[in-house]
């Protein structure tokens, strides 16, 4: 019986697909270990992200920093679930592997912080980048909601000390910004060390 090629195969599922230049995109980037997210941010980042850094990492034992092919993120979002967005966060953070991050259009909210998260860190210089405080809304008893504030207040600390801990950002400039729409271009970013570099 004549073997059919795995591109072939994969040709011929997503034809199937209602989104296949998109899901083949997708395939085509993965195979160079690189992830795009252009989405809002929520509990499906543990499939599209986190899943392939722990794969890849798994892939990677035993193998020389240089034998390792660095992961390269490909963020554009206005942000979304914090939770969810920590997720991948955390798996940067322990990958072994070397992770690039690369902000194009709008990283903005969790969008940003998955941008901070890389080992290195790039963006356009028309790249836009919104830090700011979130939204909440909150429907609940007295008690439990008092519950639910006191977490989201430790979340915050939280997201503040990962920003001020990755970027230059001093704690009296951040403490300046933390009720406004903090908006920057990808040269206000460099600057701030919220990246690393600007491509060109």
């Amino acid at each position: 019986m004549k073997e059919i090629s795995f591109d072939k195969q994969y040709m011929e599922i997503i034809q199937e697909l209602p989104n296949s230049i998109e899901e083949y995109q997708n395939w085509l980037g993965l195979k160079e270990r690189k992830i795009y997210l252009n989405s809002e941010v929520d509990l499906s980042i543990i499939n599209k992200a986190v899943y392939w850094i722990l794969r890849w990492n798994d892939e990677d034992k035993g193998k020389s920093p240089d034998e390792k092919q660095e992961i390269t993120i490909y963020i554009s979002s206005n942000g979304g679930c914090v939770v969810s967005g920590l997720a991948l966060i955390d798996a940067i953070k322990s990958s072994e592997t070397k992770v690039v991050t690369v902000g194009i259009g709008v990283c903005a909210s969790m969008g940003a912080l998955l941008l901070i998260g890389g080992h290195e860190r790039k963006c356009y210089e028309n790249t836009t980048i919104l830090l700011h405080d979130g939204s909440l809304q909150l429907s609940s008893s007295s008690k439990k909601a008092k519950q639910t504030m006191a977490y989201y207040d430790g979340l915050d600390e939280r997201l503040n000390k990962f920003i001020l801990d990755n970027t230059k950002i001093s704690a009296e400039l951040y403490k300046e910004k933390e009720d406004e729409e903090w908006y920057l271009f990808g040269d206000q970013a460099l600057e701030l060390g919220i990246v690393d570099s600007l491509i060109e």
